[in-house]
């Protein structure tokens, strides 16, 4: 992720998402010439800023680092609740006995809460620069190459790929107004919002898997764990869980984004999603106790279960 030039922030969002989807390159310059938006940089405030109307999309500097941070807060639930995730099925324990029985959780997972908690922090701080930031965490301007953690690196390709994610999901936003398509209920262009950036995100990645000699599922897979990722930061970033008239509920949006996932129910993305659940769920002190089951039942049980 390039450092966000204040006096060219197009360019660096268009590099953002040409970087997350390379082979849909010329097609993403060709809707920036047809549609053409501004891209506006809005001052920092008590919150975050990011929308889009058929002439401009609008996001504020706090914003890029929000989703930095709880991107890479996201990658700890793998070392939280994953040997959890995957020891409850096959060892016929629930993850309640488990967590229960984990002496070492409690001090890892106060890791993954002071991240979160920075990250709550920064939401509602003016002044960017007085909010906590993680010593060991890299800052948004970090280039890839720059660090040395192959965690990190993994934690870094899916934040590009979650806030590329979001900026999509405006561009479509961009689409609709200037189409004159947006629907009438707001809800539904948000929901058509999500699912247009995730089939744009997918729709090409045989092209993209071939060209660069790449395993298609392990491709797939890496998307997916970004719109995985991209869900939990949407979860953070919203201060009405229950949805409004105008947004559906928290619920709904990650339903959106992670069912029907076309991998299989071994796959190591359903591991990574139920895990990022999981801290949800702890974070918010929601009551859960599922009985044994595999990552992928697991997580799917958990999106029926979480509150609406």
């Amino acid at each position: 992720m390039k450092t966000l030039d204040l006096q060219q922030p197009k360019d660096i969002i268009q590099a953002l998402m040409k970087d997350a989807t390379p082979e849909r390159s010329d097609e993403i310059d060709a809707l920036w010439v047809k549609y053409h938006p501004k891209v506006v940089v809005a001052d920092d405030g008590p919150s975050i800023t990011l929308d889009a109307t058929k002439e401009r999309i609008k996001f504020s500097p706090k914003t890029m680092e929000l989703f930095w941070l709880i991107g890479f807060s996201g990658w700890r639930a793998i070392e939280c609740y994953s040997p959890h995730v995957v020891l409850s099925e096959p060892c016929r324990i629930t993850l309640t006995d488990l967590f229960d029985d984990d002496s070492d959780l409690p001090e890892v997972e106060r890791a993954y809460k002071e991240r979160l908690t920075a990250a709550r922090r920064l939401i509602v701080e003016r002044d960017v620069a007085a909010a906590p930031w993680p010593d060991d965490l890299p800052r948004p301007s970090t280039e890839r190459n720059a660090i040395a953690d192959p965690q990190y690196q993994a934690a870094y390709d899916l934040t590009v790929l979650a806030t590329a994610f979001a900026f999509f999901h405006e561009f479509r936003h961009v689409m609709l107004d200037f189409d004159d398509e947006r629907p009438k209920d707001r809800k539904e262009e948000e929901l058509q919002a999500d699912v247009w950036a995730r089939e744009f995100m997918t729709a090409k990645l045989d092209d993209y898997a071939k060209v660069h000699c790449h395993d298609y599922l392990e491709v797939l897979r890496k998307r997916s764990m970004g719109f995985a990722l991209a869900a939990l930061i949407l979860h953070e970033v919203t201060p009405q869980h229950g949805g409004n008239c105008d947004y559906f509920s928290i619920k709904t949006s990650l339903t959106t984004l992670l069912h029907n996932t076309p991998l299989s129910d071994d796959d190591h993305f359903w591991c990574f999603a139920a895990s990022l659940l999981v801290g949800i769920f702890r974070q918010r002190h929601l009551a859960f106790s599922p009985p044994p089951m595999a990552a992928r039942a697991l997580a799917e049980h958990l999106l029926n279960e979480l509150p609406d």
